[in-house]
């Protein structure tokens, strides 16, 4: 499984969206802003079986072609002569990241077959998320990605720092939708990360959203990837 971050300009962003929902992909959206001129852009987030990288790659191709704008910006005031300056720049495009993903939990949870994510039975997801957390165990430091549905926030961030767990809380957006949620990102190490899983599922409501009939896609109160993280330091 690979967690995918894409980076989009702003005004492609919803076109990307909706070709991602039309072929069953759940989105996580993430406003951001490009760091050269300060343009607008859109971090999408996804979990996704590994086979289906080229389905992905593909909406983004369609959705997010580069073209060429002339921009004016204060950004590059010419400091001798005082004014801002004109210039030809490329947008459009996109930068994509594909990061393995050591364990994937949904919470409640109940598999839906078809569904993206579900690599296998819950109980069969977390027998073989602990093998890979035991293999993991000497590697140091995991990095936990929830993204929590925006009723339930609240509850799970105050049961982790209870349980003196340090998070990051970024409001994003679910694209289906477009609801509001947070998602959280947690460094531990990697003999705990079993504890914060159980954090979160305490703090979540046991009974699942209903599904949305037109889409066929599930609600769930929480959405947990756990990445490798090869380097860490606290500065």
């Amino acid at each position: 499984m690979l967690l995918v971050l894409i980076v989009v300009q702003t005004a492609d962003a919803q076109k990307l969206i909706t070709a991602l929902l039309e072929i069953d992909l759940r989105v996580t959206k993430i406003g951001s802003t490009g760091g050269w001129l300060g343009v607008g852009n859109v971090a999408l987030m996804l979990g996704i079986d590994e086979a289906r990288y080229d389905d992905v790659a593909d909406a983004v191709a369609r959705t997010c072609e580069t073209r060429l704008e002339h921009m004016s910006t204060a950004a590059m005031v010419d400091p001798t002569l005082g004014y801002a300056t004109t210039v030809e720049v490329e947008v459009g495009g996109a930068v994509m990241f594909g990061v393995p993903v050591e364990q994937f939990v949904r919470i409640p949870g109940e598999s839906q077959p078809g569904t993206v994510g579900s690599v296998a039975e819950e109980a069969d997801t977390m027998t073989t998320s602990r093998a890979h957390t035991e293999q993991g165990r000497q590697a140091g430091m995991k990095l936990v990605v929830a993204v929590i549905k925006g009723e339930d926030v609240d509850a799970v961030s105050a049961s982790l720092l209870e349980a003196d767990v340090r998070l990051t809380r970024i409001n994003t957006t679910g694209g289906f939708l477009r609801r509001g949620n947070s998602t959280m990102l947690i460094g531990v190490p990697a003999d705990q990360v079993d504890e914060v899983i159980r954090l979160i599922r305490a703090a979540c409501p046991a009974e699942a959203e209903a599904s949305p009939v037109s889409k066929g896609l599930p609600m769930y109160s929480a959405t947990v990837f756990v990445l490798d993280s090869s380097h860490f330091e606290r500065v």
